[in-house]
């Protein structure tokens, strides 16, 4: 990689060096307000910036539905993802652990949680956002720290505007949603705000039903050179959750009661382990998780002069999940030992502080921040049999992080040149032990529960990013960076690797490098790069046992296009393609008959049918070559603006996701997840104060599905069997919304 590298500078050197711009056109003026690419401090790297007027347009839509128009950006939904619950982005390319390589950040501070999670979106109020920031690729792991290998989000309230509004919305499966922002000046530099949401949707799944209720209250005020925030956000939500339903083979009982081709909108049901027996536990217990959410965020703001700020931020969080999970046998009234109820509550306390320099001049601009982060969570979680029984097993984890970083941009206005540098040194404290009380039902067995051994580790990371932007003409920029990034595994990646009853796991890194250009005038703008980024130590998050990876190499293209041609309409499209591959590394068969497999091995038996006929037998299978699961090579949408009349605006979505492997297929012989399209539309009316929308989403009725998982039984009668997770059939809308 690095030959590449190499080249790729020595050419892009010479591109910038020999190109004198036709007309000299200032990308940063750091003493303005107004934020741009290059002010992000990530000169180099592929960056969106959406801002408030293009996010107003969807007020119909939640976060992540925004953001998968837009390249690079894929999006997973378990259970549809309502409202942006248990909806995973995908940067780069990473599958399954995608949710654990994509950064999410709320001005500046991280959302996402020591265990694997999905950041929910529902409680961010759409029009308190000024912007989004969408950094792909790893560059942004200097500013952020651990996570961002394949990207970054950073969601940018706006907490210094008066906000008076209401909307209300409903929809189809008895969906209801009020949201509201209330402002009110405390005195000539005081604003206090506050926001708040209530959610109810049945969903076109039976027992999926899902409710939210929030609010943020946020306080803002400067005195002279000082600005002071505050921010407390409270969250509840329940969640039942439908299950998978079943496609292809049939080996259990419980598989032929849950067959996806007999129905998509049911929920997953129990059953027995007999062959064809046709006995569906139509009395097992729904499954369901509950989640309350608290943080509280103080930061100070001090202009020491025009050229100097210093800032701090001391934050707290505390979340408490509950969840209960049905074994096959459940039923209403009898338990099963293979129920679980988990009762988990994380807590932790964040510290940052940043100095921030900017000289300003006619010839030359300078962005200067070094800064010192310091988070520190804890994790307890007790596994139950049931609600109302004996712990069985406990968990007890901490993960401490402290880290210094510096990033430094120079824009010479001359020359219309940006250089950026950054790097990051973190060091992180993990220590773990769990206990299992072998008296308690559901815990008795070895594998009912695994122990672990207490584990204590200490690691430390570094962070890098070069970057190079250079405008060509008034038109025409080019722009280059070269990245370095890590991750550390996250508690439930440790725990699940059961196998070895350990908690230990290497830290993963990773290496980019991405060219692009940016082509803009008053009716086309396109921004298209190629990217390539190799990773070691990938940490795979499996059914079974999760492992640190062989090599992987990812290259893809990512091309954004708007086209305007007249004031009225509007054509914006992306595109997407993602290859993700390993480089190396083999698995090995298991042992044991083509119909009884030991079921601790990763892929196949030796002896069955399924190793032999479709990966071609011998002692071991290569992966060299073998795409990551989940993973599709394309993905791109089309949409299409058109204002009718004056504030009556018509929108189109087309929408198109490629065939990719199910999860759990590493050998890639699985049948994979088929492609599909999606087309969305809606009208909106704005009148003075009053907005007024209507909307049809997945017009045409697709019966399409993105999460799908194989079997981690590896035997013949599991080949071709998968549990998949449907997305919503054709649903409506209709929004209303006050200004006041």
């Amino acid at each position: 990689m690095t030959k590449k590298l190499l080249l790729t500078f020595i050419i892009f050197f010479s591109i910038t060096a020999n190109s004198i711009a036709e007309l000299q056109e200032i990308l940063i003026n750091p003493d303005n307000e107004e934020y741009t690419r290059i002010s992000s401090g990530l000169a180099g790297s592929n960056i969106t910036i959406i801002n408030s007027d293009e996010i107003k347009k969807n007020l119909d839509s939640n976060i992540p539905e925004i953001l998968e128009s837009y390249s690079g950006i894929a999006v997973r939904s378990l259970y549809d993802g309502v409202d942006g619950k248990n909806s995973s982005l995908d940067m780069r390319g990473f599958g399954e652990a995608s949710k654990s390589n994509v950064l999410i950040l709320i001005n500046g501070l991280r959302l996402n949680d020591i265990d694997m999670s999905n950041v929910s979106f529902s409680h961010i109020p759409i029009e308190s956002i000024k912007r989004i920031e969408v950094i792909r690729g790893g560059s942004a792991g200097t500013l952020y720290g651990s996570g961002a290998v394949g990207g970054a989000i950073n969601i940018v309230t706006n907490n210094e505007k008066k906000i008076n509004q209401a909307r209300t919305s409903l929809g189809t499966h008895k969906k209801q949603n009020l949201d509201f922002t209330i402002s009110s000046s405390i005195n000539q530099n005081g604003l206090l705000t506050l926001s708040g949401s209530e959610l109810s949707n049945e969903n076109f799944r039976e027992s999926a039903d899902y409710s939210n209720s929030s609010f943020i209250l946020n306080f803002q005020n400067s005195i002279n050179r000082t600005k002071f925030n505050f921010d407390y956000y409270n969250s509840r939500q329940e969640q039942d959750l439908p299950g998978p339903r079943v496609k292809g083979g049939s080996v259990y009982n419980y598989h032929y009661c849950n067959r996806y081709e007999d129905s998509r909108t049911a929920k997953h049901i129990g059953g027995s382990f007999a062959m064809n027996g046709n006995s569906c536990n139509v009395e097992q217990r729904d499954d369901y998780s509950d989640s309350e959410n608290e943080r509280v965020n103080a930061s100070l703001m001090h202009e020491i002069d025009l050229a100097n700020k210093i800032s701090f931020n001391l934050g707290y969080k505390n979340k408490t999940d509950k969840a209960f999970l049905a074994a096959n046998g459940n039923t209403l009234e009898t338990p099963n030992n293979g129920d679980r109820y988990l009762n988990t509550k994380i807590d932790g306390n964040i510290f940052n502080s940043r100095y921030e320099n900017r000289l300003v001049d006619d010839r030359t601009s300078n962005i200067l921040n070094i800064g010192f982060d310091h988070a520190h969570s804890f994790y307890v979680s007790k596994r139950h049999r049931k609600e109302d029984e004996p712990v069985g097993h406990s968990y007890d984890a901490d993960l401490k992080s402290e880290s210094f970083y510096l990033q430094n941009t120079m824009y010479f206005n001359y020359y219309d040149l940006a250089l950026s540098f950054g790097m990051r040194s973190e060091k992180s404290y993990f220590s773990a032990r769990d206990e299992v009380d072998r008296t308690v039902s559901g815990f008795i067995n070895s594998w009912d529960a695994t122990e672990h051994e207490t584990y204590n580790n200490t690691t430390n990371n570094q962070a890098l990013n070069l970057g190079i932007e250079k405008k060509l003409n008034k038109n025409l920029s080019f722009y280059w960076n070269y990245s370095e990034s890590f991750r550390i595994p996250n508690i439930d990646e440790r725990i699940k690797a059961t196998t070895s009853g350990s908690f230990a796991l290497k830290d993963q890194e990773s290496e980019g490098v991405e060219l692009g250009f940016i082509l803009a005038n008053t009716i086309l703008s396109l921004n298209a790069s190629y990217y390539r980024m190799d990773t070691k130590n990938e940490i795979q998050y499996d059914q079974s046992v999760n492992t640190n990876l062989d090599p992987i190499e990812r290259q893809g293209l990512n091309i954004d296009l708007e086209y305007k041609p007249d004031d009225r309409q509007k054509i914006r499209t992306s595109f997407n393609y993602t290859n993700a591959e390993f480089t190396s590394g083999s698995l090995t068969p298991g042992s044991g008959g083509p119909d009884s497999c030991n079921y601790d091995n990763t892929t196949y038996c030796s002896n069955s049918n399924t190793w032999k006929n479709l990966m071609g037998g011998g002692t071991t299978f290569s992966l060299v070559g073998k795409k990551v699961p989940l993973v599709a090579p394309i993905n791109f949408s089309i949409n299409y603006e058109n204002e009718l009349q004056d504030n009556l605006n018509f929108d189109l979505e087309f929408k198109y996701t490629d065939e990719k492997y199910v999860s759990n297929d590493q050998e890639n012989i699985e049948p994979q997840i088929p492609d599909y399209y999606l087309i969305n539309t809606s009208l909106t009316s704005l009148n003075g104060p009053y907005t007024v929308s209507v909307g049809v989403n997945n017009v045409l009725d697709k019966k399409v599905y993105d999460f799908a998982v194989s079997s981690t039984f590896h035997d013949d009668a599991h080949y071709g069997l998968s549990n998949v997770y449907p997305l919503a059939e054709r649903n409506m809308f209709v929004n209303f919304g006050y200004t006041f």
